[in-house]
């Protein structure tokens, strides 16, 4: 198989298959990082072609010496953040909706256990409500390290930061996702007090 890298070098000299080849292995994982840090699927699907759209404009800036993967999720993370700048609204949205198979979470499950089911899906609504209400700089963190399955190094050539500073933000972004499970969790139960107290 030709590596990306190649491909991306041959898009420069014209090669219009290249580039289509690109568009196909990136086309999910381009549209996961929109999809995550923008919170809405069509919109998620619009900002999409233009990542490509720039991918293919830009082309000439890429490093061949370096990995074609982390350049363009760093296109697609900052095109996303400019949208989220732009509208300056956040959408709340499924967490496991990006995934190609999104029930893989709940292969664990007992199938005959509806309330355990019941459980895990709720569970994952909160930590889905979380994610949308952490800082934009916490959730690209938290989309490329959780969703994305990048380790610090490649989130470091994703964000053009050093892996130190990664590691920083996923702790931070981490922290700040328990405080609002946390807090949530703790509005909940005064919440269920004083609704049993009625």
């Amino acid at each position: 198989m030709i590596s990306d890298e190649m491909l991306a070098w041959q898009t420069l000299s014209g090669d219009i298959a290249a580039y289509e080849e690109l568009v196909n292995r990136y086309k999910n994982q381009v549209y996961a990082i929109v999809y995550r840090i923008i919170g809405h699927a069509q919109e998620a699907e619009d900002l999409s072609q233009e990542v490509f759209l720039t991918v293919y404009e830009k082309m000439y800036q890429f490093d061949s010496n370096k990995k074609f993967a982390p350049w363009i999720y760093r296109i697609a993370t900052n095109t996303s953040i400019s949208a989220l700048r732009k509208r300056k609204k956040v959408v709340m949205v499924n967490f496991d909706e990006a995934y190609s198979a999104p029930m893989d979470c709940y292969a664990s499950i007992q199938v005959g256990d509806p309330h355990s089911m019941f459980e895990q899906r709720e569970m994952h609504r909160e930590i889905d409500a979380a994610i949308m209400a952490l800082p934009e700089n916490y959730r690209v963190v938290i989309t490329l390290r959780y969703q994305m399955d990048l380790d610090n190094q490649e989130i470091a050539d994703t964000l053009g930061i050093s892996k130190e500073n990664v590691e920083v933000k996923v702790h931070r972004a981490r922290k700040a996702l328990q405080k609002i499970l946390l807090n949530r969790q703790a509005e909940r139960g005064i919440n269920n007090e004083l609704s049993a107290n009625r």
